[in-house]
């Protein structure tokens, strides 16, 4: 049936209304986004007939998949730097992703076939499918649960590398079965041909990116762009060799940039977060749109009990194998592990690209991308609810952040840090000249330089556990690099910026109204050093000077700061810290 304009715009703008909008809503309430993602792809589809992947996109459908999926694997490997991997924890992943991934396999195998009865075949190659964990969904529950190392980076390193490793041990089990129906290779070799393609390629494409930006070849703001535009040629020239190599090609390539340190990388991973979100989004509403409703709810019963048995004997079996020779990851950390494995967005892209063929070839695979869409809804839901209670109860959530970096070249600002730093909030000071007070000082204060590098400034504001920042810089600094910086890491809200008394009435109506205002919204820097030239000195003020004073900042009981006590009152027993009235 031929599909209109209208229905054709209709569907593109749900696609993306629906896919961007479940991520927005879960990251503003603070949520796993798969919970909404993937109740919004089947609403999309069988719920409301607005998507109809096929008709959309025709014989495009999957390829394209498989392509926005490298792409995310590419962002995946950017992340994966080998300098941020504890070397307690190398030896841990390797066995998870070895080990691990196979008792995965032959537990998601044999909990397949008990429940579906589908045939040693397909149960072989479901078990296969379901090897996959994926980035997508497990940062994101790691952004919202925040564990202690070395269990984070484990599980962020396992799910990265078995993305790829999974696709292509489906593509291999997928040939095993085909076998009788084609000619060629043995499947055994083609595997080998796939990771050897896949990584090679993939090591072209990395030295090759480095070597243009290191010459200078490509402006800063086409680094991003430039990037994007090795991991799809990459992609595609793996693909050509062999299906399925161009996942793990783009995974190299960004593990190659990621780890090499000729040229920074900050510019090509904030352009891939963004990337990230449209893609993920988009994907699980289209791959959500091709399950049948009827069909995922007459299996209720059987994804049900895959789910149970993968979350109650497979995922502790595979975690308590790994582990039985990882003396650096405490039991806590282990048991943490073995209560997180979601499966994402791979392991249903590939269930939709083995049906056809399946179809084709006689298989009866009906089943197969529905129950691997409910395994990931079972396992997103029970994961997504479940990982921030276990991880309190077995006390591996680390503490949320609290500390405050200040930004500028006042030297009114080095003791704010140090009373803030009096009354134990973690405080870093960025400045471009040095202020004497500071230096002279003994407090335990990180400081950083407005020239230093962006991978210099991450470090630090991770050393210190940054939550919020003051910036204080003068009227057209306030684009610097680091306030951008700061913005991105915290959020817009959690930055707040000192006016200045010199400001023009359009930066006062848009530049102050498009962020937060520190200290309250008639305090400005020309007030603070109108009050230090008549001799007013910042400290801790007494319950009697606080009527007249300047506040500009309250410390709770628990050590965090209120950076705006004027327009967030303090509460009773907070310290409060500003310029007495003389």
């Amino acid at each position: 049936m031929a599909v209109s304009d209208t229905q054709i715009t209709i569907g593109l703008a749900t696609v993306v209304l629906f896919g961007v909008g479940s991520i927005w809503i879960a990251l503003r309430f603070k949520f796993p986004s798969l919970l909404l993602l993937l109740p919004a792809g089947l609403v999309a589809g069988g719920g409301l007939d607005l998507v109809e992947p096929q008709e959309l996109f025709g014989e495009a459908l999957f390829p394209g998949v498989t392509l926005l999926v490298g792409l995310l694997l590419f962002q995946s490997g950017l992340q994966l730097r080998i300098r941020d991997l504890p070397i307690e924890a190398r030896g841990a992943v390797f066995r998870m992703v070895t080990a691990g991934g196979v008792v995965t396999f032959a537990g998601g195998a044999l909990a397949v076939w008990a429940a579906y009865s589908p045939g040693t075949d397909m149960a072989i190659l479901a078990g296969a499918i379901l090897v996959v964990s994926g980035p997508t969904v497990v940062g994101p529950l790691l952004h919202v649960v925040r564990p202690r190392e070395p269990a984070g980076s484990i599980l962020r390193w396992e799910s990265t590398v078995l993305d790829p490793l999974g696709a292509i041990l489906g593509v291999v089990t997928l040939n095993l079965i085909l076998a009788s129906e084609r000619a060629g290779l043995h499947p055994i070799l083609q595997m080998g041909l796939r990771l050897t393609a896949g990584a090679a390629i993939g090591a072209v494409a990395g030295l090759v990116l480095v070597f243009v930006m290191s010459r200078f070849l490509v402006t800063d703001n086409m680094e991003a762009a430039v990037a994007l535009l090795f991991a799809t040629v990459a992609f595609a020239a793996a693909e050509v060799i062999a299906s399925e190599a161009g996942l793990f090609a783009t995974v190299v390539l960004g593990m190659i940039a990621a780890n090499q340190n000729i040229v920074p990388t900050a510019r090509i991973s904030g352009f891939g977060e963004t990337l990230e979100v449209l893609i993920i989004g988009s994907l699980f509403i289209v791959l959500g749109a091709l399950v049948d409703l009827g069909d995922l709810a007459a299996g209720g019963w059987r994804v049900a009990a895959v789910v149970a048995i993968l979350v109650v004997i497979v995922r502790p079996l595979a975690v308590g194998i790994s582990m039985v020779k990882s003396k650096h990851v405490p039991l806590r950390e282990r048991a943490f592990l073995a209560c997180l494995a979601p499966r994402g967005i791979v392991a249903v892209s590939t269930a939709a690209a083995f049906t056809g063929p399946l179809d084709d070839a006689g298989f009866a695979a009906d089943f197969l991308l529905p129950m691997v869409f409910g395994v990931i809804l079972g396992t997103g839901v029970t994961y997504g609810l479940s990982a921030g209670p276990v991880a309190g109860a077995l006390r591996v959530r680390r503490p949320s952040a609290k500390g405050v970096a200040v930004v500028g070249n006042d030297q009114w600002l080095a003791d704010l840090a140090g009373q803030l730093n009096a009354q134990f909030v973690p405080t870093m000071v960025i400045t471009s000249s040095p202020l004497v007070r500071l230096e002279d000082s003994e407090l335990d204060i990180v400081t950083a330089s407005l020239r230093g590098t962006e991978s210099d400034l991450r470090g630090k504001m991770d050393q210190v556990g940054v939550a919020e920042a003051i910036v204080c810089l003068e009227p057209g600094l306030t684009d610097d690099l680091v306030t951008a910086l700061l913005v991105e890491r915290l959020g817009r809200r959690n930055v707040y910026r000192v006016a200045h008394g010199n400001e023009t009435a359009i930066e006062r109506t848009m530049g102050i109204a498009a962020s937060t205002r520190a200290f309250g919204r008639d305090v400005s820097n020309d007030d603070v050093k109108r009050r230090i030239q008549h001799g007013s000195e910042l400290r801790v003020l007494s319950s009697n000077e606080i009527e007249g004073a300047l506040v500009v900042v309250a410390v709770s009981a628990d050590g965090r700061a209120n950076l705006s006590p004027y327009s967030q009152p303090p509460e009773l027993n907070d310290v409060q810290i500003g310029f007495p009235t003389n």
